[in-house]
């Protein structure tokens, strides 16, 4: 599945998780916002900014999001979200507020880290 197949929820999803990791440390890095621009580009630029403004207007903490986050459960999308967080997170190492909430978020939705090799990697 690519970031393109998610619905508009989906995508609300995504951007609202990408907002507590990207929030979560202090000092952002350019390997965050080299991650944030990937993942914006793999979804399309206007459905990004229509996640954002919907993510900025409904909600108003960390508990009307994972509240939200239940709503999600195609599977398949819940692991490529997990998995595109997973990618924003790990350029600067995973710091204890992310940690908690990916460890959060495979729990709520049953999915796994699950590590592919690069093509050409043996």
């Amino acid at each position: 599945m690519d970031l393109t197949d998610l619905t508009r929820d989906e995508r609300i999803a995504l951007v609202a998780l990408l907002e507590m990791v990207v929030d979560s440390t202090t000092i952002l890095t350019d390997g965050d916002v080299a991650q944030v621009h990937e993942i914006m580009a793999a979804v399309g630029e206007q459905q990004y900014q229509d996640a954002v403004a919907e993510v900025d207007r409904r909600f108003c903490d960390e508990a009307a999001v994972k509240q939200f986050l239940a709503t999600i459960t195609r599977q398949d999308a819940r692991e490529r979200i997990y998995a595109a967080v997973l990618e924003a997170a790990l350029p600067d190492s995973i710091n204890d507020r992310e940690a908690a909430l990916l460890e959060w978020l495979a729990s709520e939705w049953r999915t796994s880290v699950r590590f592919e090799p690069e093509a050409g990697a043996r």
